[in-house]
């Protein structure tokens, strides 16, 4: 059962290295402190601005907690049965908040080049 975790391991740590590459690329972009998009509404208006330290951060960091308190949990686990969810659970969540990042990171990095804002 510890191979399922050490799998669920892996694919958190391809998942939180993608968000901080993500990251680390539209940090290079972004200039300091212009005010960094990190929600929309259903139309597209922008409904929250963050400095670009917490808005490029703040998603990965979470994410990140969560997989702390995961690879806890799945250690606890003493039969394959629940092994066996906690991996799914874990790969699910990896890949998923994977998926929100690299979304809200390239909505933001779009939006901040038609006003102009973006450094090339």
């Amino acid at each position: 059962m510890d191979i399922l975790g050490v799998i669920g391991d892996v694919l958190w740590i391809l998942a939180l290295s993608i968000m901080a590459g993500a990251s680390r690329m539209a940090w290079g972009k972004i200039p300091k402190g212009e005010p960094t998009p990190v929600a929309w509404s259903p139309s597209g208006a922008t409904l929250l601005r963050l400095p670009r330290g917490p808005a490029l951060v703040l998603l990965p960091a979470g994410a990140f907690a969560i997989s702390l308190y995961l690879l806890v949990e799945s250690r606890q686990a003493d039969e394959l049965t629940l092994s066996i969810i906690m991996l799914g659970l874990r790969a699910t969540l990896a890949a998923i908040f994977a998926v929100i990042h690299l979304t809200q990171v390239r909505r933001a990095l779009n939006q901040l080049a038609e006003e102009g804002k973006i450094r090339l």
